[in-house]
């Protein structure tokens, strides 16, 4: 049990951490700060899907942990 909490807390920083980044490389892609080539949007624009869906995977197994860990809670009740 203290395992799987611990596992949830990592899993909120990390899913944290790369939704912050993805933000900031988005800023960065929508601030006009000269000219940027075709090729360096377009791998921006890579970067900050693959930050946003590490996020959104890592939240999504923090609900599935969460559940499990209720479910435990639930059963040792019993």
């Amino acid at each position: 049990m203290k395992e799987l909490q611990q596992k949830i807390a990592d899993y909120i920083r990390f899913g944290q951490v790369m939704l912050a980044l993805g933000a900031f490389l988005m800023l960065g892609l929508l601030l006009p700060n000269g000219q940027k080539e075709t090729v360096q949007i377009f791998a921006m624009m890579g970067v900050i899907a693959a930050f946003l869906g590490g996020s959104f995977y890592f939240f999504y197994r923090v609900r599935e942990l969460r559940d499990k860990l209720e479910e435990n809670e639930h059963e040792q009740s019993l």
